[in-house]
């Protein structure tokens, strides 16, 4: 994608890393009070989830398999929940990073609204075909080749092993452009397609990566070791250190949506209604 003046509209990644930081110690006072409460009751129920699969790994015993003991009904449903409230979480950063306070909720920790319900649908959207493309991809080169291309099959070659990685690859980089999709669902957008997200996040593939995948990696990785540690505390101080860098990598991640659609030349075909301010819903 380029730029009016014909220039290649590139991520500038670390730059809206250090912005994202600059904007969110800005509004600290908000973030503090609007995040706060939503981040406790998630680290809560990572708590009691991690207690179940302790104990239910503990009385499995070493020679069992995790994935074949059933799980109680609690643990679903706090998992359900958590996810709910991730969804809440994440349109909270994208409305706080990238519209004016009126368009605010005055916490994060809400009732959903018609947006989080189409963000979580568009994000299982994006999940879906990064994982269907790639699948699809690998059964017609099997086809094609007569071989089978997956590691470890008997008959694979060295050449269609090559070709399962390099078809895998598609995960990472499917995931990663159509993303630029989730922050425009979060502002309200109606109208957005993925096809629209593909166009915009054009030439942006590998700076999308790094933004979607290696940054969160990254700023979770003390935290990470945190949660190796045998001890409540640690795995306590791990997760809510986790949801708190989490608020800097979706910040990132708006930004990403912002800069991009500066430089984006809808096609004429495409009609999307930005949200009114009466039908916003905040409670702010």
């Amino acid at each position: 994608m380029k730029s009016p003046l014909g220039l290649e509209a590139r991520i500038p990644v670390f730059e809206l890393f250090k912005d994202a930081l600059f904007l969110l110690w800005a509004k600290r006072g908000r973030l503090v009070s609007m995040f706060l409460p939503i981040i406790i009751v998630l680290v809560v129920l990572d708590h009691f989830s991690s207690e179940i699969v302790s104990s239910l790994a503990a009385s499995a015993g070493v020679d069992e398999q995790l994935e074949v003991v059933e799980f109680p009904l609690e643990f679903w449903f706090m998992t359900a929940v958590s996810i709910v409230l991730s969804i809440l979480l994440a349109t909270t950063v994208h409305r706080f990073t990238l519209m004016d306070a009126s368009h605010w909720p005055s916490n994060a920790l809400r009732i959903p609204r018609a947006y989080d319900w189409r963000y979580l649908w568009r994000f299982i959207q994006i999940i879906f075909i990064a994982i269907a493309v790639p699948i699809i991809t690998i059964t017609v080169v099997t086809l094609l080749l007569g071989t089978q291309v997956s590691p470890g099959m008997s008959g694979s070659s060295g050449a269609s092993n090559l070709i399962f990685i390099i078809i895998l690859m598609f995960i990472p980089y499917i995931l990663a452009r159509l993303s630029v999709t989730l922050p425009e669902i979060a502002t309200g957008v109606k109208g957005s397609d993925l096809g629209r997200a593909w166009r915009m996040s054009r030439g942006n593939g590998g700076r999308l990566i790094i933004v979607v995948l290696i940054l969160p990696f990254i700023v979770t990785i003390p935290f990470t070791v945190f949660a190796t540690l045998d001890n409540v505390l640690a795995r306590v101080v791990a997760a809510f250190g986790a949801y708190s860098m989490t608020l800097i990598s979706i910040t990132v991640l708006s930004l990403s949506y912002q800069f991009l659609l500066e430089f984006y030349e809808p096609d004429p075909e495409e009609e999307v209604i930005p949200e009114k301010d009466d039908d916003d819903g905040m409670d702010a």
